[in-house]
């Protein structure tokens, strides 16, 4: 959906292969969030919409879970959000850190490399 991004093809072709390999995706409410409001503020709403219909598309077909943050999962990623205060992760960073380390996932799609300083491995991993 962002194909103007400097490295939405390699991340497209590193989520494609994984995706044939058979491998589990997660997401959180906080995630999408942010993804919808990037969308919407870059793209337009019809963009935003799109990704919410695919989201939902990929839940059906099991290939995606949503996770939804609770008020226990809130108070956890809160104690990471102050214990990591130096690598100023974002409170939405804080939840994926959270939910990462307690489901033992092992390692995480994205292009923000603070995820490093707090344990995570990052894929892919870019030149």
């Amino acid at each position: 959906m962002l194909q103007k991004e400097i490295h939405h093809e390699t991340v497209a072709e590193y989520f494609l292969a994984e995706l044939d390999q058979g491998s589990k995706f997660f997401t959180n409410d906080y995630v999408l969030d942010e993804a919808w409001t990037r969308l919407i503020t870059q793209q337009g709403l019809n963009a935003a919409k799109k990704l919410k219909s695919k989201a939902k598309q990929a839940e059906k077909q099991r290939q995606l879970l949503i996770l939804w943050t609770d008020e226990t999962l809130f108070d956890r990623a809160w104690k990471n959000f102050v214990k990591f205060a130096e690598h100023k992760l974002s409170f939405t960073d804080a939840v994926i850190a959270t939910v990462v380390k307690d489901l033992k996932i092992d390692e995480i799609l994205t292009l923000d490399q603070g995820f490093k300083k707090v344990g995570l491995v990052v894929k892919p991993q870019l030149g």
